[in-house]
Order: C-alpha cells, then structure tokens, then sequence
C-alpha cells in the first residue's frame, strides 16, 4: 500500500501489486519516502484505497535518497508528515504547494542544511493552523512552546526559550526559501530548538507521540 498526500484529494491509499515482480510496472525505488509522483489512478468516491493505473517520478529528485545528511532529514520530515496530516480526502492546494517546494528545496540545497528541519517545522504549522503567534521585539523576548507565543522572558517559566534561542527563532519563523540558511546557530541551540519545536507539535497534534527520527538528525547535523 502506498499512502500519499496529493493535490486533488489530500491523503489517499492506494493498493499496488506486483511491486517486487520483476514484470511489475511500479518499481519500489518509485516509492521512497519523499518522492514526488505524477498518479493516474481509478478514483472511486467513499473507498478508503484506490488502484493506481500509471505513475511515474516527476519532477526526478537527484540528491534526497542518496546524500547521508539529507536523507536523514528526509525520513524526518516524512514521519512528521506522517503523524501530522491525517484527514484523508481533504484537498489542501496551498499545504501541497508548500510540501512539493521543500521536497525540492531539500533536494537542490547543496550545503548548509543544518537549519532546514528547524525551518520545516515552523513553516508547516501555518499550514496546520497553529503557528507561533506574535513577533519577537525587547518586550516579547520569550517564546513559549507551550501556548506558541512570544511574550515577555521569564526565566520561572520552564516552557519558555531564552531571549537569544527566541531570536533565532523568530528569524527561521519569519525566514524563506532562499535566506533560511543564513544564521548561524550553534549545534546545542539548533538541537535545542529543534527538541522544543517538536514538543510544541505535540501539544497542539492530536496523536503526536514521540518520533525517532530527529535522534538521528541529531548525530547527522551535529
């Protein structure tokens, strides 16, 4: 079974047969995670999983299953995909256009990729609907992972990220495809925002346990 998130339909499942024969049509390096795939497929409203007549991998990823950094953050960003999107059969345009431009991001960064998975996380709650509200100024110096806002620092408050973590965040929050990479944040911190971007995820995503991706990540980007 192969699950997607598509254009037309949000997440769909589609039944494959025949993938490790060596007569079948689908080869199973078509099907890596992250891989981007124009679908025909028999479509047929109220069934939980479709039959796909033809794909084909357009555009054609060059670097994301074969570079060691970059395919550990692609197995990361495809689990929080996983456990982040869930309603099946909702068309989204804008979450897929956001999706299918970092794939290719990913794909054609040729270096400094450090801040991308922090970046990924920031960018793809606007699109879950809870992304960190307010902005950071001398007065809102502190992000709370908890609620998702900058407010005024505290060190009492255990939820909260320093003045200096928060600034940072607050550039990857209001940074793009073609300057994300530009600041220079130090291994502990990156690691740092990273662990409390994830516990942020999981306050606000209903069944967003703990994933093990990022573990690696940690080892890869270090």
């Amino acid at each position: 079974m192969l699950k997607c998130f598509t254009d037309l339909y949000g997440i769909q499942s589609y039944l494959i047969n025949g993938v490790r024969s060596k007569k079948g049509v689908i080869r199973p390096s078509q099907l890596m995670p992250l891989t981007l795939l124009e679908i025909e497929a028999y479509h047929q409203q109220n069934k939980n999983l479709q039959r796909i007549k033809e794909l084909k991998c357009t555009p054609q990823l060059n670097s994301v299953h074969f570079d060691v950094h970059k395919s550990a953050i692609g197995i990361f960003v495809a689990e929080i995909m996983y456990k982040s999107i869930k309603e099946e059969n909702h068309a989204d345009l804008a979450m897929f256009t956001f999706l299918h431009s970092s794939i290719q991001l990913l794909d054609l960064q040729v270096d400094k990729l450090a801040n991308y998975p922090v970046f990924f996380l920031l960018q793809l709650s606007r699109y879950l609907g809870f992304q960190p509200k307010g902005t950071f100024d001398d007065s809102t110096n502190g992000f709370d992972f908890r609620e998702g806002i900058f407010e005024s620092y505290s060190s009492r408050n255990p939820f909260q990220l320093s003045p200096d973590l928060s600034q940072q965040l607050a550039y990857l929050l209001n940074s793009n495809a073609s300057n994300f990479q530009e600041m220079t944040i130090q291994y502990e911190d990156r690691l740092q925002l990273l662990n409390c971007i994830i516990e942020y995820y999981q306050t606000h995503v209903d069944g967003f346990y703990e994933i093990n991706s990022h573990k690696i990540l940690a080892e890869v980007l270090s």
